[in-house]
């Protein structure tokens, strides 16, 4: 028994409208591939972002700290301050420059960056301590302890930042101050076995009147 035209017919028009439909599928699934592979690969992602929306600042710094996250900190500072001249008033764009600087052993300028961002959004809490870390690294410690005081007085359960203080305020030899740190320090974190070490150390130096203690902050 032949088909009939119409059967024939029938069958060929639904060829036709399955190929084009079979072509979408697979354009679709292609599309998910590729974008399957730019959301594992977060500098891809962020690339093609800027790609696309080359005028948004916030997309630059993302990209920013992707180059930073894998350590190409020139192209981590190239893009962020494309950033922030696209969007001036941008805080984040200034923070991430002063991680980005101090990465690259520019300390004055990182600071300056820091400063910047908390100018410009002084609930940017986190710059707090990156500015008392910096300071610290400059050997400026009563502008360190500032800052850190500051930051605490935000997030006094924040891991080792009492830690950090402690040891500016020995180095200042302020070492009254040092103690209650530290003390603060075990009691947020009972197993801080450095904040143990030196709080002994101020307690078995200091207090007993013999010579300053060697403090260690436990920081490269």
């Amino acid at each position: 028994m032949t088909p009939s035209r119409n059967g024939m017919r029938g069958a060929r028009l639904s060829l036709i409208e399955i190929v084009p439909f079979a072509l979408v599928v697979l354009l679709l699934a292609a599309g998910s591939y590729w974008r399957n592979r730019l959301w594992n690969d977060e500098t891809a992602l962020w690339t093609d972002c800027a790609k696309k929306s080359p005028g948004k600042a916030r997309v630059y710094v993302n990209l920013g700290v992707a180059f930073f996250n894998e350590k190409i900190y020139d192209k981590a500072q190239e893009v962020t301050e494309k950033a922030v001249q696209i969007d001036p008033a941008l805080a984040s764009g200034y923070f991430s420059l002063c991680n980005i600087l101090e990465k690259r052993g520019d300390l004055d300028k990182a600071i300056a960056m820091c400063r910047r961002s908390l100018e410009i959004d002084p609930g940017l809490y986190k710059a707090y301590y990156s500015l008392g870390r910096l300071y610290f690294q400059k050997g400026q410690y009563e502008e360190s302890s500032q800052a850190l005081k500051k930051f605490t007085g935000f997030f006094p359960y924040f891991p080792e930042v009492h830690h950090f203080l402690a040891v500016v305020y020995a180095a200042q030899k302020q070492f009254d101050k040092a103690v209650a740190e530290f003390e603060m320090e075990v009691r947020v974190n009972p197993n801080h076995s450095l904040a143990h070490l030196n709080l002994g150390l101020i307690y078995w130096h200091e207090f007993r009147n013999r010579r300053r203690p060697l403090i260690t902050s436990g920081r490269h």
